[in-house]
């Protein structure tokens, strides 16, 4: 393997799903990713098309809400997943992430469309009370809750439930306050911003935590899912700012950075989440515990691929991981440009011999182009 570390199975004791007979090897290549050992390729999610599955029946949408919030729905749409596709490559056995958590402490400010779940703007201003009520009387805990035990009943050997969330603080703030209000308030009356966010920190922490507690009472030892398919034995937090886009780097080192740093003391390993902006990638490198980025595209930029080859060189260089959904035609120059080591790779294939083929030229490919 031309010095590159071998990957050992993972112990047999973790659990089996039926969806993916190699789990056991595709762990140990997500090991390897976190802990950001040389490998003979990236860790490579391919989705491909099934046509020998069987057909579920969705139970009927008698609301708007049912599409987000029935349990019976969510599970039938599961299922559904999993006999129209097949999970090649190191992509989990995992349900599909589902969007629930939108809701929880957001009472009735709440709209559900066929595109996903909104919230309303409900603050007047940045003045207390903070119009955010997570927690044991929330209503929508208990039917996200509902949600995760009806996934976890038929879970057992087929899949592994991940855990639903809510916004990040920032963004929450964004959507509770408004988004030109917020961005004036940050401006305007920066110390009640801080105040209402650092009001979000224990409140968030506390409902993420219910719910993981909840997971792994019925699911220990399944390890963690991102909601863009990333797998860990070690818990770690999805992380996200989407807001800051908007920010300049100063106002991100003082209104997102606080946020970053409370969440890394508590959960230690953070996956960012940084959607169509890049100018905020040295303050976050700046940040241990941020250790891996993924990077969406705006709709006004190319796909990832080359043309954002320089971007993922500064990640690499920084010894952190890289989380990239990437359309077919780009993989090869993506696997040939970049360490595969801290490399996460998601994309498509017509068929599973397509995806065969690929998984063994990414091997062939990794490390072939100077420069990395």
């Amino acid at each position: 393997m031309d010095g590159r570390t071998r990957l050992a199975s993972s112990p047999a004791s973790l659990p089996t799903y039926a969806c993916k007979p190699d789990w056991s090897h595709a762990q140990a290549r997500w090991d390897a990713f976190w802990d950001m050992q040389p490998t003979d390729r990236p860790c490579l999610n391919i989705s491909v098309p099934r046509t020998d599955g069987s057909r579920i029946v969705l139970p009927p949408l008698l609301s708007p809400a049912d599409r987000w919030m029935n349990p019976e729905y969510i599970l039938a749409k599961t299922l559904a997943f999993f006999e129209e596709h097949h999970l090649a490559g190191e992509f989990p056995p995992a349900a599909p992430y589902f969007m629930a958590g939108t809701t929880l402490g957001c009472g009735d400010s709440i709209e559900f469309g066929e595109g996903g779940i909104a919230i309303r703007p409900c603050m007047s201003s940045m003045n207390p009370p903070l119009n955010w009520h997570p927690g044991p009387d929330d209503s929508w805990r208990v039917k996200v809750a509902a949600i995760c035990d009806r996934l976890l009943d038929e879970a057992p050997g087929r899949f592994i439930v991940p855990c639903p969330a809510q916004f990040d603080h920032l963004d929450l703030l964004n959507m509770l306050r408004g988004n030109t209000e917020m961005l004036l308030d940050l401006i305007a009356e920066p110390a009640a911003c801080r105040d209402r966010l650092r009001e979000m920190r224990l409140l968030s922490f506390e409902n993420a935590e219910f719910l993981r507690r909840r997971l792994e009472s019925r699911q220990a030892g399944a390890g963690y899912v991102s909601w863009t398919n990333l797998w860990s034995r070690r818990h770690f937090q999805c992380v996200q700012a989407d807001a800051a886009a908007m920010l300049s780097p100063a106002m991100f080192k003082e209104f997102v950075l606080p946020e970053l740093d409370w969440q890394g003391e508590r959960y230690g390993y953070l996956h960012y989440h940084t959607c169509g902006y890049q100018q905020h990638l040295d303050l976050c490198l700046s940040r241990s515990y941020l250790r891996v980025i993924q990077y969406s595209p705006s709709l006004k930029e190319p796909p990832n691929g080359p043309a954002h080859l320089e971007f993922y060189r500064r990640v690499q260089r920084a010894h952190r991981g890289l989380d990239l959904a990437v359309p077919p035609a780009h993989v090869e120059f993506l696997v040939r440009h970049l360490r595969p080591e801290g490399l996460a790779i998601s994309t498509t294939a017509a068929t599973m011999a397509e995806a065969q083929e690929l998984l063994a030229a990414a091997a062939h490919w990794a490390g072939s182009c100077a420069g990395h």
